[in-house]
């Protein structure tokens, strides 16, 4: 049993599943002493979420004590909200916690900071997730995958083996994608589609097998928040500005400089940090993992 004196601020109260999770963790292992949410809707103060209470917005995060208190990001309908909700939480400077249901097998796979494996998901040996993100219920990041920032597998996605996915994309439910693709940043799968062949960053894909229906230009165009957050609708306006003017993206792929590379232009996680705070990642970089 872990040691307690600790609470845990569930951000995002509308997400019913989050909490369950959250109070299954809790009963299995007692990690906290206290369990609040937290939610900048005012209608939802004072209100239960199965028997926890939400105490207001996320801004009483700044009256926190960092050594002794926990939080976990619950906000999931979209990576971009995701992402949003991550970078002002993120400036509180609290810890995040991950939320694995105990019946989620993580052995062998390396999880980052705030993940999120809802029951019956799957997680593979060597497989990666990156800060924030979520394996909803019956999805499966299959051995040896990756997963970026703030990636949602939605219920029943499969992410196949060694595949590669870019951060802030969304997989929508019981969408399948080959082994060994790679998915660029910021791309969402539509439900039910089956992935065979390696996708542009920002694309839209949706179909058996998938086909484009919206590319990174037309999302840029559209000038809509719910398609790119701002701070990476900025930097991919630069990157698509730089392959213009003839400086190639970079291709996400670990598997070296000799393979040619594929026109993903994902943000080199080496490089970037969260919005609203200085936390970089280290890519993964290392001998190509055995076929199996």
């Amino acid at each position: 049993m872990e040691p307690t004196n600790k609470t845990l601020f569930l951000c995002g109260a509308g997400n019913l599943e989050g909490v369950h999770l959250a109070l299954t963790v809790q009963k299995a292992r007692r990690r906290w002493d206290r369990i609040f949410l937290l939610d900048d809707d005012p209608d939802k103060r004072g209100k239960l979420v199965l028997g926890v209470e939400v105490l207001g917005p996320f801004s009483l995060l700044a009256e926190v004590d960092p050594r002794s208190s926990e939080i976990a990001n619950l906000v999931t309908r979209s990576s971009v909200r995701r992402w949003v909700a991550w970078g002002r939480l993120r400036k509180y400077g609290l810890p995040f916690a991950s939320l694995i249901h105990p019946n989620v097998d993580t052995l062998g796979a390396q999880l980052c900071e705030g993940i999120t494996a809802y029951q019956n998901s799957v997680i593979g040996p060597a497989a990666r997730l990156n800060d924030g993100s979520v394996v909803m219920v019956g999805a499966v990041a299959g051995h040896g995958s990756f997963l970026g920032r703030c990636c949602i597998l939605a219920p029943n996605a499969v992410v196949n083996a060694r595949v590669r996915v870019g951060e802030g994309t969304y997989v929508g439910t019981g969408a399948a994608i080959m082994p060994e693709l790679t998915i660029g940043e910021w791309s969402t799968i539509g439900a039910c589609s089956a992935v065979i062949r390696d996708v542009p960053a920002g694309a839209t894909m949706m179909g058996v097998p998938s086909k484009l229906v919206v590319s990174l230009e037309q999302k840029l165009a559209s000038e809509k928040d719910e398609n790119l957050p701002p701070d990476v609708r900025h930097e991919m306006r630069s990157r698509l500005q730089a392959g213009a003017e003839g400086e190639a993206p970079d291709a996400f792929s670990e598997r070296g400089a000799a393979q040619k590379p594929v026109r993903v232009a994902v943000l080199s996680a080496a490089k970037e940090s969260w919005p609203g705070g200085n936390h970089t990642l280290e890519p993964v970089r290392g001998p190509e993992q055995a076929r199996g």
